[in-house]
């Protein structure tokens, strides 16, 4: 299991390449089954980034502002 919070900004700049890859790692160090779960704000659109990776995505739990989505492998 992998969980995070990645972070969608540095200093100024507002992007999901962080993001992106520590998806991609995470997805590199699962064993098959295994699952990351991630914190992001709602806006972010994690889902759909996450189901081009991983061939289970949920959302786990959610806020108006925060989701909890877990992807398995």
């Amino acid at each position: 299991m992998v969980l995070c919070n990645p972070p969608f900004h540095q200093q100024q700049v507002v992007g999901d390449f962080l993001a992106w890859r520590m998806f991609l790692q995470a997805r590199a160090a699962l064993v098959n089954g295994g699952a990351l779960y991630i914190v992001g704000n709602r806006h972010l659109g994690y889902h759909t980034k996450l189901s081009r990776l991983f061939r289970g995505v949920e959302q786990v739990a959610a806020t108006p502002k925060f989701v909890i989505l877990k992807a398995r492998k």
